[in-house]
């Protein structure tokens, strides 16, 4: 693994604990793979049962309805003891009320566009680093 892999890994596992998604669950797992999946390659969101799910199937070895239903698993979980209020925290804003449950799909993307934008941050600031250096 490249250090940016485990940087983007530990991150989005943080992320995922925030938002109280066990990872004792089947679905932590799944839903992990599928941002980091997703942070290398964003079209995969647009086609989530066709190209998504098979592909964290494939890594895990099981079918993609196990996926698809693991993860909505996990979301519903969280969902019901107030966790996806944590995507709050990822903004400092209010953007979340818990009047709805995120759909795989959208926490996924949320989660995978965040570390998009937190790895650009980390870069833009080495660079900064690295002129102010010499």
């Amino acid at each position: 693994m490249l250090t940016e892999d485990i940087i983007v890994r530990d991150k989005c596992t943080t992320m995922l604990m925030n938002l109280k998604i066990s990872p004792g669950s089947l679905g932590f797992d799944y839903i992990r793979q599928a941002v980091l999946l997703c942070y290398k390659d964003m079209s995969l969101i647009k086609y989530v049962t066709k190209r998504l799910y098979p592909k964290v199937a494939e890594i895990f070895n099981v079918k993609a309805n196990i996926v698809e239903r693991s993860i909505r698993s996990a979301i519903n979980k969280a969902y019901l003891c107030g966790g996806l209020l944590g995507v709050n925290d990822f903004y400092n804003v209010i953007i979340y009320t818990n009047k709805f449950k995120y759909t795989n799909s959208e926490l996924i993307s949320i989660i995978a566009e965040k570390l998009r934008l937190e790895m650009l941050k980390e870069k833009i600031l080495r660079e900064n680093q690295n002129i102010a250096e010499e």
